[in-house]
This record gives C-alpha cells, structure tokens and sequence, in this order.
C-alpha cells in the first residue's frame, strides 16, 4: 500500500510530504541499492531486517526505525526467520531536517532508537494514524506529520551530538544561515557573527554532519530552491536569486551537483508523480 502526495501542496508549510505507506515483508525481501531524493523513514513494527549504505551495515529490530538520507546510496533486507514488517515516510525541508538532526540521526548513525521506559508505542501510533489519512488531507497530513517528529525527538536516545557549549555556537551558526541563505555571503561572515574562529566552525560542521558549512549552506539552500521549483509560475531565474545565485548557470550546476538533475528536470519530474 503507497499513498503519493502533490508535493506542492505542501510548499507553504515549510515540510514537504512526497509519499507514506506499510508493508510487511517476505523473508530475505531486498530493496536496492537504490538512491533518494528526499529523506525516508522507515519505522519498524514487527520483526527485523538490515540497513546497507556506504557508511555500514546496521540490524534494526522492531520499536526501532532508520532513516535514508537524501542522495546515498542504500540497501535494506528483511530477516529470513522474522521478516520486518514496516511503515514509512517519504519527507524534506527545514523543520524535517532539523528534527532529524536532533534525534541524533546522521549517515554515521542512521538507526533511531527510542529512550529506555519511554511509551514507543506512541510513535507507532502516530504513523498508523497518519498512513490512513487520504492524500487530500493535506493540512492534516501536515500536523500529523509534526507530532510524529516531536516525539521522535523528545523520545531519541541516540547520542551523537556535541557538548552543550558547542552546540550553541553550530545553532548560532545554522540559526543565521537559516535566517540569510538568499543573500551572498562567505563562511567568514559565519564564524564571525559567532565569534568563533572559521576552523573551528567547520570542525564543529564535521563532528554533527561528517561534512563542512560551506556543503551544509549548499544543502539548505538547494532544499530551499527545490520547495520554489514545485511553484511552476517561478522562473529558475528567480528561484536562483531566491536562494542567492544571481548567476542561473551556477545555481544550475549546483543544484545538477546536490539532486544530479538541473532544476528543470527536476521541476518535470516532481509534476509528473
């Protein structure tokens, strides 16, 4: 069972919702390697399986969910004695990747777990809830959507973030480059504006992300430049200084670079879903 959304429908929410389904599995049942767009997670019900990406391997049992990040290269397989039986759901934008973000969810580290006497059931319920709702419900899809990544954050175990003091300079840092990513900058002004010295802004970037700010600015603003894409009556040209390129041949081989489309390719093919 699959439900597909119209991606556009949910531009304005700031959260995109592409698809979200269940499945339960046969023994040894394989999917890929294949390659995502945009982030999928699966929440496992019953039974267990393994996650492949180019980082490792990863057993994921039932109360437990992994996530897919967008452009890696992925494979996943269901146990052979106790197949997995799963839901998903298929996501992007800001809120999605900083919630993630907070779960402690990365690509060295995609498997979530919930703390220890914590109700996992909850979580469960807030995605069988949401996969029964019919795909015009756009609004309700989106709160549904929103109470599920609450509590998967408030419910997270998984700890790979920085220390507190650290973690106030990368917010200060992510908080303004979210606030300012339409306009041109360099990662000096970064570090400046949060007084901290540039190498050690881009160990920090390193140590959550496993890459620096300059690809994390790169990354925010293709997201951006996407969700302006679903909107046909928007030039590239205009979603490019949107998201800070005055240069449409730039923003194209970069955004060619990130989704390994150019942004008119990408706009046909999100329409034709």
């Amino acid at each position: 069972m699959q439900k597909d959304l119209r991606p556009e429908e949910m531009t304005h929410l700031g959260l995109n919702v592409y698809q979200f389904g269940h499945e339960a599995c046969l023994s040894q049942h394989s999917y890929g390697p294949a390659v995502r767009q945009h982030y999928l997670l699966h929440y496992v019900v019953r039974g267990s399986g393994t996650l492949f990406t180019e980082s490792g391997a990863w057993q994921v049992k039932a109360g437990e969910a992994f996530l897919i990040h967008p452009h890696d290269i992925t494979t996943y397989t269901a146990d052979k004695n106790h197949p997995w039986e799963y839901m998903w759901i298929e996501l992007d934008g800001l809120i999605a990747s900083r919630a993630f973000e907070s779960c402690g969810l990365s690509r060295a580290m995609p498997v979530y777990r919930a703390q220890p006497q914590t109700d996992e059931t909850t979580a469960c319920q807030l995605l069988r809830q949401l996969i029964q709702l019919e795909t015009h419900q756009v609004l309700r899809i989106a709160g549904q959507t929103f109470l599920l990544l609450d509590v998967l954050v408030n419910h997270a175990q998984n700890g790979c973030r920085p220390a507190v003091s650290e973690n106030r300079h990368l917010d200060k840092a992510i908080g303004w480059m979210e606030r300012n990513y339409q306009k041109r900058f360099d990662i000096v002004d970064v570090a400046r504006y949060c007084r901290i010295d540039r190498s050690y802004l881009s160990r920090l970037f390193h140590q959550q992300f496993g890459y620096g700010p300059k690809h994390y600015l790169l990354l925010l603003r293709m997201s951006q430049a996407a969700s302006l894409l679903q909107d046909k009556k928007l030039p590239v040209k205009v979603v490019a200084c949107s998201v800070g390129y005055n240069d449409q041949m730039q923003f194209s081989r970069l955004f060619r670079k990130v989704y390994q489309q150019t942004p008119s390719e990408w706009r046909q093919r999100e329409w034709a879903r």
